[in-house]
């Protein structure tokens, strides 16, 4: 029984492996060409397995894509919600708004420098592909709600800027910690430690008014 029980987990970890494998290929490939040009065969010898087992694995580019997007914006191959992580919790529950600050930008930043290669190869296929459309749109919605947590969390805490609503907290936050501002400056030069230490400080002029 325990040779069958090592058998099938064997097998399991080796099916993991070519997934993870396969996974990264299709990270790398639509980081460099983009989505139309990286095709399931291209995808498949980087991997070093048969287009057969890409196909069987995911089934269409698309969903290949939408795992490439849930795994790497989350760093981790068995993804948890970004408001269940362990940082999260700090930033919510925390004594001290500075540092809740801070650690939101030191977090959302390592998903950002994830994402920003895919960023074009994501707004293609979302043009193309109403699946990764709907999953780009729940994910930004999700980031919205996310945010609004925060800026609750600070509004309870008594911290937040004299005269800044909660709403307004959240739009500041949504656009100021985004996709966008962060791929603006750092595709203008700025180095990842410049550009945390100046979206902390602004952050919490904005949220907080004041250093």
């Amino acid at each position: 029984m325990r040779a069958v029980e090592k058998v099938k987990s064997s097998r399991s970890e080796r099916a993991r492996e070519t997934r993870q494998r396969m996974r990264a290929a299709a990270y790398d490939l639509f980081c460099e060409q983009g989505y139309v040009p990286t095709t399931l065969a291209l995808i498949a010898e980087r991997a070093g397995v048969a287009v057969q087992t890409v196909r069987f694995t995911f089934h269409t580019k698309p969903h290949l894509l939408k795992e490439v997007i849930e795994v790497y914006s989350a760093g981790q191959a068995q993804p948890s919600p970004v408001m269940e992580r362990g940082w999260m919790t700090q930033v919510l529950e925390g004594p001290d708004a500075g540092t809740a600050l801070d650690l939101l930008v030191e977090h959302g930043t390592d998903i950002y420098v994830r994402m920003a290669p895919l960023k074009r190869a994501i707004e293609t296929a979302a043009s193309m592909e109403p699946e990764v459309a709907s999953l780009w749109s729940e994910i930004a919605a999700e980031r919205r709600n996310g945010m609004r947590r925060v800026v609750a969390s600070l509004a309870d805490r008594g911290v937040l800027a004299p005269g800044l609503t909660i709403e307004k907290g959240t739009d500041l936050l949504f656009v100021l910690q985004s996709h966008e501002v962060f791929s603006g400056l750092a595709g203008s030069g700025w180095s990842i430690a410049e550009y945390k230490r100046w979206q902390a400080r602004n952050l919490k002029y904005q949220l907080l008014g004041g250093p």
